[in-house]
């Protein structure tokens, strides 16, 4: 064999070493992936009757409540996917807003003990918003 023919099957073997590398680091960001779905449906198993996904709709809040806060008050009552105080045109507080929940009993924990609760003096209102309800339909 020449020098030649060395340096062939050396490239040849660094390429097919390569390829091998490439299928195992392939492999592992698969099995990671499979991993992280699996701990989810896991969790989601344990917690049976946590079905994803509720919105509590939240009237006659003081108008100095802001999204920190309302979201604040929330997360002591689970996962939040997101709290927001709706406004006006003008900036003004319109006084009502929506908590949504990563699980339904979470927001009905939330409906349970913030329905009535005061804050700032004002009798605040939760309720447990219809999935078939459109968005705009909530009033107080």
């Amino acid at each position: 064999m020449s020098k030649k023919d060395d340096i062939i099957e050396i490239n040849l073997e660094e390429k097919i070493q390569k390829e091998k590398r490439n299928k195992q680091n392939f492999r592992k960001g698969f099995q990671e992936k499979r991993q992280k779905l699996q701990a989810f449906f896991n969790d989601r198993k344990r917690n049976d009757n946590r079905i994803p996904g509720a919105i509590v709709d939240i009237t006659n809040l003081h108008y100095s409540v802001t999204n920190d806060e309302l979201k604040e008050l929330a997360q002591q009552f689970g996962k939040v996917i997101r709290a927001q105080v709706e406004w006006d045109k003008m900036g003004r507080s319109q006084e009502q807003g929506f908590i949504e929940f990563f699980y339904v009993s979470d927001a009905k924990k939330a409906v349970e003990t913030l329905n009535n609760t005061t804050i700032e003096s004002l009798p605040m209102k939760a309720q447990l918003r219809d999935s078939t309800m459109k968005r705009g339909m909530f009033k107080r």
